[in-house]
């Protein structure tokens, strides 16, 4: 298909040390067949000074494409990215963390199984072969890998990172997808449901990931692990929505 622009879903919760750094690196990221790029970010109700930069930033690029809302409360990175996805006009959309653990000069690659017309939806894998240095807490590295195997059991699909925030997808098949997940529960539900699609061809590409430590803003703990089983089941095996 003729793809023109992809919209870039940023969902923001307390990352003034980092969003101004990745709208940055977005901003500088050259996409291939001039692909524009459309800048979706969504606010969710942060605390610190998040919105004031994000807003400094739009000041300063009047020439780029941004869409920018707040939520009035927070309502989780989920909730975030199903706002962003109802807002997007491009034909492809990916998610963004405003954090540095991935990077956006890897759009590219996963552009490409796209434009070549052999994939419908493309994730971005932490564990395909590395090709750069890649970082991961112990506990993080072995429930990921845990989630995917009892995702692909569910699934059909045979996946090495379901979650993984690179998920680059057809913008109007994820519009007309019911997602009800709000915070974590994203990654098992989408994966879930983009499963269920008829005669979905869905690759991976290997991209690199630096994970951050919580004492720099690392969010993700062992309760959304708990919610992330709980949700590969309710959306898998008893097909509840």
């Amino acid at each position: 298909m003729k793809l023109t622009k992809l919209s870039i879903i940023i969902p923001v919760y307390n990352e003034a040390a980092t969003v101004r750094l990745i709208l940055d690196k977005i901003k500088a990221v050259q996409l291939i067949n001039n692909i524009e790029k459309e800048f979706v970010i969504i606010n969710d109700n942060s605390q610190d000074d998040s919105k004031k930069i994000i807003e400094k930033f739009i000041e300063e690029n009047p020439s780029l494409t941004i869409i920018f809302h707040q939520h009035s409360e927070n309502k989780g990175k989920g909730a975030s990215i199903h706002t962003g996805i109802s807002m997007a006009r491009g034909e492809y959309l990916i998610i963004q963390d405003a954090d540095l653990e991935y990077d956006p000069e890897e759009y590219n690659l996963l552009l490409k199984p796209i434009l070549a017309g052999v994939a419908d939806v493309v994730y971005g894998s932490r564990f395909l072969d590395k090709k750069g240095k890649r970082t991961s807490y112990f506990w993080h590295y072995n429930a990921n890998k845990f989630l995917t195997f009892l995702s692909n059991l569910f699934s059909g699909l045979k996946l090495t990172d379901m979650e993984t925030c690179y998920k680059l997808v057809n913008t109007k098949m994820i519009q007309s997808i019911q997602l009800t997940e709000k915070r974590f529960g994203f990654e098992p539900e989408i994966t879930a449901k983009i499963s269920r699609i008829k005669d979905i061809r869905l690759e991976e590409v290997a991209i690199s990931y630096a994970s951050r430590p919580y004492n720099e803003g690392k969010k993700i703990g062992w309760k959304d692990g708990v919610r992330a089983i709980y949700c590969i089941l309710k959306y898998g095996l008893f097909r509840m929505n």
